[in-house]
């Protein structure tokens, strides 16, 4: 574990991460706000109540076989398990889609890349 993931530990907001399990909920966020990142997309969707963040997870048939695609939801969860509690909005559902990029991205770069897109959102 690296010092800048302890820091983030100590410093995260116990909030219970839940996942998105309904496809009705995809749906509901793909037609919201996204910002694009090098490595993933990350949209948004404001669900107007109080209870915690809501995470899913993405990896299309672009990124390449079930073992490009595995290795690319593991790194999204083990980022989001990470950063969601500290940047993430009670009441807002994310969607993280992978891009064939994030397979062999640094794993410091795609932290700073994730941290940028929660912190500089603009949440309504």
């Amino acid at each position: 574990m690296t010092t800048n993931q302890k820091k983030q530990k100590k410093t995260s907001k116990l909030i219970k991460l839940d996942k998105i399990t309904k496809r009705s909920d995809y749906l509901r966020a793909s037609d919201s706000k996204y910002v694009r990142a090098n490595s993933l997309v990350v949209q948004f969707y404001n669900r107007n109540d109080s209870s915690g963040p809501r995470y899913g997870i993405t990896a299309t048939k672009k990124i390449g076989n079930a073992i490009k695609r595995n290795k690319a939801k593991r790194r999204i969860r083990s980022l989001v398990k990470d950063l969601l509690p500290i940047y993430g909005k009670n009441g807002y559902d994310y969607v993280f889609i992978a891009k064939e990029t994030l397979i062999n991205e640094k794993w410091e770069d795609l932290i700073e890349e994730l941290t940028s897109v929660l912190k500089d959102y603009k949440y309504e």
